[in-house]
């Protein structure tokens, strides 16, 4: 067993530890600027990534004890990548639109200071100095697809609802208060961002990598 891989079983024990105690938090105790407890805190994507990061570790640290410390299968590493990217995505939404729309400090607090800055670090630092397995521009762009699943839900439930234009029953991050046309290249914007997300760290994981 090498010295990275080693490294690895690490980074993934403690990404799956830290979204155990942001679950604990959110899940039963946490309340608060876009925090629910209970099953409803899943409508948010940030609760959506984490518990899939935490599931992807899981998934990555199970592989890696059934090998007995062989290289795991590549698409173990692809669904971590993808995991990686959804949390990337929850990181930079924070920091560039939710953090200056709703504060920094309310963006991360308890549940959220997991959720929103420790395991995106964490899972996205993992793949890029820890990831072995080749990532193609094609791995990149499935790696959207979360995201566009989630986009398209989204704005289906405000239809259903009747199109409820500035309610946070429905639009919880506030992404139709400029209006649906506004709304919708946000979430265009994003799905693109998102894109760059895994082109960037896959750029960065080939560098070191070489």
């Amino acid at each position: 067993m090498t010295k990275k891989f080693k490294w690895q079983i690490a980074a993934n024990i403690f990404i799956f530890a830290a979204t155990l105690t942001g679950f604990y938090l959110m899940y039963f105790r946490s309340e608060g600027l876009l925090q629910d407890k209970g099953i409803t805190a899943f409508k948010y994507f940030t609760v959506q990534s984490n518990v899939f990061g935490g599931a992807a570790a899981a998934v990555w640290l199970i592989s890696a004890i059934w090998g007995k410390g062989k290289e795991v299968p590549r698409i173990v590493s692809l669904l971590k990548f993808t995991a990686a990217i959804c949390l990337g995505l929850t990181f930079i939404t924070v920091m560039v639109f939710l953090g200056p729309l709703y504060g920094y400090i309310a963006m991360l607090r308890k549940a959220n200071f997991f959720f929103h800055l420790v395991i995106p670090l964490a899972a996205m630092s993992e793949f890029v100095f820890l990831n072995r397995h080749e990532i193609s521009l094609k791995n990149c762009l499935a790696a959207t697809l979360p995201m566009f699943a989630y986009a398209a839900c989204y704005l289906t439930n405000i239809l259903v609802n009747g199109g409820a234009r500035h309610s946070l029953q429905y639009d919880w991050y506030s992404i139709l208060r400029w209006g649906w046309g506004v709304g919708v290249c946000i979430f265009a914007v994003i799905c693109a961002v998102t894109f760059g997300i895994a082109a960037l760290l896959r750029r960065l994981n080939c560098i070191l990598h070489k």
